[in-house]
């Protein structure tokens, strides 16, 4: 930076200085000031466009300009440590970037007046405190600033008079502008006078604002517009505004704040506003709007008067206003009616979009309207006949808390919701002619305080509900409900003499509750004198002790109380911010450097980056050839770019979860959003094993021989003599494969042994099984038959059959019932062969296994080894050598896996209805002998757990991970050895078709096989595959492939826009209650001495008139949507309700011409039948049973004409009468019944007398 020190007499230095720097390269320069007092005379425009100059001052540096003006322009402009005095000039900064620090400036001019013109419409502006002491002219303003950006800090402004037009203290325009610290005081002008005038495009923040004393015909104390819906709003932190006066009969305006987007301000005072039309605050905002901490005082004067008015948008964002205290609002004459003006909603629609289309400031609002009106707190942001913008979501509410309203010769309240949902709470209302004007479509009510009103409230039309309130020295009824308007809830409401719905008050219980007379002077629109009162309630008052809760509090919540104010509150709050928004940063200047090519990412481009720089700084170096070994360490380094850029980018794609391309990546993604990807599932399939004939034939014959037998021994099987009386077992992990012996053979693996009986081959049916059933009778005794046993209702090859598991088995005389899984009913009907209906005849496969595939890769038993002569041995052999790897524990926290797939087996059949079933993968891991545990996650794990984690490779296999010894144990820090178990298969290629499984791979290499299965599996596997036949009389069902990645992109996000699991108690019941299944459900948490546990209890629908069967799948159904949609490492318990029997005795009349018979069936329907009022469905869970319900629903009933109840009870020992209370309770696991259910004990008493009616 080049500096230059300026000399009196300043015009003549100024020139020398600005010729000289015109000829100086681009740069940044420093002119120095000279002490004393320089003076131009004419106008001087300093700076050019290629530099950046800043003009310094100190202490004595006074600039004068008399007549000229000085105007400073350049790359960056800067002003700091000055003084200035302009006489019918001013004072001009232009450039890209400004800067102004320590100013003072004094201006008075003939005509138009602007002390400081700062304008840089496309650059930023730096203000760090200037001070305005006067401006003064026809028109007048203090600053004038234009900038695209501009940050203010401790600006002050006095002074300011217009003695022909406008007067401004401040006027910006700025896209996004933040200020602080900045006081205007004494702006007067002859047409319009205001202290602040701002107007943003995209964000203004103001904190720490102070603007006092502004006047005019039109006054306004600050005026802050933001015109662009898709920015980010306007936020207000920390503003006083006080005395302001118009002194003609225009409109006075303390606070004006309007955005097209969000809007928020807090912490503000705003007093003594006067005029024709005085309004305290205006606050317009186009989407969510926050108005807290503020105080609205003393605004009076004139035919109409607003304390405050909040007026919101058509959007579908909440409107706040909390914490704000309006206070001696007045105007003559008193308006007669409470209902706002229409007016006032068409020009918020015409102000909304005269902001939206602005595009050049200053921005300008319409008129406003002129209709009389004096109210404290209008609150308005109606969404009546918006139907498009109520399709696309819930209009957000109005809410008004934790305000006081005091002393307004109008109307103290209006508000105005139309389709919103609105809630008024801890609000208290002192000394008005009307109470207020409340209309929403849902308007909540609670804790509020209302004393000395001339007229009631006036509610509606909507829905209300009202709680915990106090409505005293009010003439007249305390609310009055408009046409349309629905009170459906009114629960500890005081009032004075008042009817029901309200409870007498007594004596006024408030600590000080000044005169309970209204002042005559307030009904003709003036001010009474200033009284104290303390509207909380004085301690230990009898109707504290009625609160009743407000629904939608929470545990959290204070408990209920009576009147705005809890319990030892203290009134008054502090409506300064102590916490303001933060600074925006101020673009710094982009310092000067080599032209590098962010482009450049291969080691060719990168290294030719270097090579270009290498000119600039190490010019000395000339020799590039290849054999130089500057040129050697480039292209070294080059390389070494190449693959860190690699990386960088790699880590940037994987990074994001439409972007990631690795399964690993994807996955934890999607774990991170609670989503669980599928991992697949491997096939399932039934297997069906046969003796071949000839090769028993020559078994039985050979064994005869050896024998010295000629024939069989007398009641003796061909089997049972082969295998000694016993039975032929074959083991569980027997293996079978297609024919194939290529890449593509297939393996399944049995699931559990078999005992093989031939009687059980093929099973004729006495009886045709139905649709819908769950047994079947079978032609024969089959004492064979046991629990547990599968089996196959088979039509043939190319039918669809049904499989089976036998729970149950009877024998009659020559037929046996089996009966199975209720949740396995038949899907079609299958025909007994002596059935006359058309149709393929069915039989019963009974020797039949499930089977799943996955090839099982184990080691051997200790001291056992395999067959080396049997092929299939030699193979596995190979694969096991891999089984036992060593890993380092101190450096390896991953192992991969050898083999993969890793089979996920979900063991048993599928049921009919089972579309996707979630498995268990089949891999087991030790550590030096001692087992580990496959787990789902290792973030819920303890430091000493000992637990792994599969998950995917970068090539797409599976990997083992462990902890780190905060999250599950780590490996010891050493050379450990792994043992390794698992099965190798997943996925659609094994859903073969039925028939192709037909090859007996290997029966289980256990040494113990000839003592459990006798000699006929003791010998070679050739001779094994020579007796025993197998075959799947069903295709493989279930073999899924691992989700996609693009279905896991898609449905990953999908799980939080709408939640594929619960979180809170509240998402087990709402995603339950949408199963057509369920009637009602509730959840709680309740805590177990390890974990917290959601304890759900859920009412099915029918519940009480289900049968057994059909109660099972429901509750089958049940468990597993709550496997679907609870947490990992969440505990749910599914419970059903308690079954309250209730005891209710009934007298009733009959019309002259019934039937009492009749009558008294059709009584015991209405409320115990099908849709009455006990019926389980309706009544549901937590359903409290009204007194005034049972009348209702008897009264409807035809013939009725009289009904007495003279027990309503539960029907339990010590049971309390009910009738005087109105109501029995019920519990939130309870349903009321009186007819009973499948539960014992369950069964009410319904006692219907009938007097009268015919006989």
């Amino acid at each position: 930076m080049s500096a230059r020190v300026l000399t009196l007499p300043l015009e003549a230095s100024l020139a020398e200085a600005q010729a000289a720097l015109e000829t100086t390269p681009p740069g940044e320069v420093k002119w120095v000031l000279p002490v004393g007092e320089g003076v131009l005379t004419s106008n001087f425009v300093i700076g050019t466009p290629a530099h950046a100059l800043r003009l310094t001052g100190g202490p004595g540096v006074t600039l004068k300009l008399d007549g000229g003006t000085l105007a400073v322009t350049g790359l960056v402009t800067g002003l700091s440590g000055v003084t200035v005095v302009a006489l019918d000039a001013g004072l001009v900064l232009l450039g890209t970037r400004v800067e102004v620090s320590d100013v003072t400036v004094s201006a008075t001019a003939s005509g138009d007046c602007a002390a400081v013109s700062v304008e840089t419409p496309d650059g930023t502006v730096v203000i760090d405190s200037l001070t305005v002491t006067q401006a003064k002219g026809e028109v007048a303003t203090g600053l004038r600033l234009l900038a695209t950006e501009a940050r203010v800090t401790g600006l002050s402004v006095d002074g300011v008079r217009a003695t022909a037009g406008d007067a401004f203290g401040v006027r910006a325009v700025c896209q996004r502008s933040q200020w602080a610290d900045v006081a205007v005081r004494n702006v007067m002008g002859m047409e319009t006078g205001v202290g602040l005038e701002l107007a943003g495009f995209t964000r203004a923040d103001l904190s720490g604002l102070t603007v006092s004393q502004v006047s005019g015909p039109n006054a306004t104390g600050a005026r802050v517009l933001v015109a662009r819906e898709e920015g980010e709003g306007l936020s207000m932190v920390d503003v006083s505004v006080s005395e302001v006066d118009a002194f003609g009969v225009q409109w006075s305006i303390g606070l004006l704040v309007a955005s097209a987007g969000a809007l928020q301000v807090r912490g503000f005072t705003v007093q003594r506003v006067q005029g024709g039309f005085p309004m305290g605050v205006l606050a317009l905002g186009g989407r969510s709007i926050e108005v807290a901490m503020g105080q609205v005082e003393d605004v009076s004067a004139g035919t109409r008067a607003t304390g405050m008015r909040v007026l919101g948008g058509p959007s579908l964002e909440p409107v706040v206003v909390r914490d704000v205290e309006v206070s001696r609002v007045s105007a003559a004459p008193v308006p007669v009616s409470a209902q706002p003006e229409a007016s006032w909603s068409d020009w918020l629609i015409a102000a909304l979009d005269a902001l939206s289309a602005s595009v050049v400031g200053p921005l300008t609002l319409p008129a406003f309207p002129t209709d009389a009106d004096v109210v404290g707190l209008h609150v308005a942001a109606p969404l009546g006949g918006l139907e498009p913008v109520l399709d696309v979501g819930t209009p957000g509410e109005i809410a008004i808390e934790d305000c006081s309203l005091f002393v307004i010769t109008g109307t103290a309240l209006q508000l105005e919701g139309g389709l919103r949902t609105a809630l008024v709470r801890r609000t208290e209302a002192w000394t008005s002619v009307h109470a207020g004007w409340l209309q929403a479509e849902q308007l909540l009510l609670a804790q509020l305080t209302w004393h000395r009103h001339a007229h009631g409230l006036r509610l509606g039309p909507g829905e209300i509900r009202a709680y915990d309130s106090l409505f005293t020295a009010i003439v007249g009824a305390p609310f009055v409900l408009e046409p349309d308007a629905e009170l459906s809830a009114s629960l500890a409401l005081f009032a004075q003499g008042a009817a029901p719905p309200f409870l007498e008050v007594g004596p006024l219980p408030y600590r000080t509750p000044g005169t309970p007379e209204i002042p005559p002077v307030l009904l003709t629109g003036g001010l009474p004198p200033p009284e104290t009162v303390d509207l909380r309630l004085v301690p230990d008052a009898a109707i504290s002790r009625a609160a009743v809760p407000v629904p939608g509090d929470g545990p959290r919540d204070p408990p209920p109380f009576i009147g705005a104010w809890a319990p030892d509150v203290v009134p008054g709050c502090d409506v300064r911010d102590p916490q303001p928004r933060p600074w925006l940063a101020a673009p710094e200047r982009p310092a000067p450097g080599a032209l590098v090519d962010y482009q450049a990412r291969d080691a060719q481009s990168l290294l030719a980056v270097m090579l270009e720089r290498a000119r600039t700084v190490m010019s000395p170096w000339e020799d590039r050839g290849p054999a130089d070994f500057t040129t050697m360490l480039l292209e070294a380094v080059a390389a070494q770019l190449d693959s860190l850029a690699y990386q960088q980018e790699r880590a940037v794609v994987e990074g994001f979860l439409e972007d990631a391309r690795l399964r690993r990546s994807v996955e934890d993604h999607a774990r991170g959003l609670d989503y669980v990807p599928d991992p697949g599932l491997s096939a399932t399939v039934m297997l069906r094993f046969r003796l071949d004939p000839e090769a028993l034939a020559a078994l039985v014959k050979a064994r005869l021989e050896e024998l010295n037998l000629s024939v069989l021994p007398p009641g003796t099987t061909a089997l049972e003599f082969l295998t000694g009386g016993g039975v032929l077992e074959i083991p569980a992990e027997t293996l079978v494969a297609n024919v194939s012996t290529d890449e593509h053979s297939l393996v399944f693996v049995t699931e559990s042994p078999l005992s093989y009986f031939p009687r059980l081959e093929i099973v004729t049916l006495a009886e045709s099984v139905q649709l819908g059933d769950t047994g079947a009778t079978l032609a024969g005794l089959y004492p064979e038959l046991e629990p547990g046993r599968w089996l196959i209702l088979y039509r043939g090859r190319g039918e669809s059959g049904h499989v089976v598991r036998v729970t149950s088995v009877a024998l009659a005389t020559d037929t046996t019932f089996v009966g199975w899984d209720p949740r396995r009913f038949a899907p079609e009907v299958f025909l007994a062969p002596g059935d006359p209906a058309p149709g393929p005849r069915a039989t019963v496969l009974g020797n039949v296994v499930p089977a799943h595939h996955g090839l099982p890769v184990t080691p051997l038993p200790e001291g056992f080894e395999a067959d080396s002569a049997e092929p299939f041995a030699r193979g596995l052999a190979q694969w096991r050598a891999l089984l036992s790897p060593v890993v380092d524990g101190s450096e390896e926290r991953e192992f991969a896996l050898p083999f993969h797939p890793v089979s996920v087996q979900a063991f048993g059949y599928p049921l009919p209805e089972e579309t996707s079933r979630r498995g268990t993968p089949q891999l087991q891991v030790s550590v030096e002998d001692d087992p580990w545990t496959l787990v789902d996650d290792l973030s819920v794990q303890g430091p000493g757990d000992e637990v792994f984690v599969l998950r995917a490779t970068p090539t797409g296999g599976a990997s083992l991970r462990w902890g780190d010894g905060v999250n599950g144990a780590v490996l010891p820090p050493r050379e450990t050895t792994l043992g390794l178990s698992l099965r190798v298969g997943l996925g659609t290629a094994a859903n073969v078709g039925e028939g192709v499984l037909t090859r007996l791979l290997q029966v289980p290499l256990d040494p113990q096989r000839s003592a459990s299965a006798g000699e006929l599996l003791a010998q070679s596997m050739d001779d094994v595959r020579a007796l025993v036949r197998v075959d799947n009389p069903l295709p493989a069902v279930e073999g899924r492939d691992a989700e996609s990645l693009d279905s896991i992109r898609y449905r990953a996000p999908a799980g939080v826009s709408q939640p594929l699991s619960a979180v809170t108690v509240d998402d087990y019941v709402r995603m339950l209650q949408q199963m057509p299944e369920v009637a009602g459900a509730s959840a709680r948490a309740v805590d177990r001495d390890l974990r917290t546990v959601i304890r759900v209890t859920v009412l099915l629908r029918d519940e009480d008139t289900l049968d057994r069967d059909e109660l099972l799948r429901r509750w089958a159904g049940v468990r597993s949507r709550l496997e679907e949609i609870r947490l990992l490492g969440v505990d749910v318990e599914a419970l059903p309700p308690k079954w309250v029997p209730l005891d209710l005795d009934l007298e009733v009349d009959a019309a002259p011409h019934a039937q009492a018979d009749q009558v008294r069936g059709a009584v015991v329907g209405a409320i115990a039948g099908d849709g009455g009022l006990l019926d389980p469905d309706r009544s549901g869970l937590n359903g409290d049973v009204q007194l005034a319900d049972l009348y209702q629903a008897v009264l409807r009933v035809p013939g009725v004409t009289a009904v007495r109840v003279k027990r309503f009870r539960r029907l339990e020992p010590q049971s309390q009468e009910r009738l005087e209370a109105g109501v029995i309770p019920i519990g939130p696991d309870e349903v009321a019944t009186a007819r009973g259910g499948y539960w014992p004990g369950s069964e009410g008493v319904l006692t219907v007398q009938v007097c009268g009616g015919l006989r």
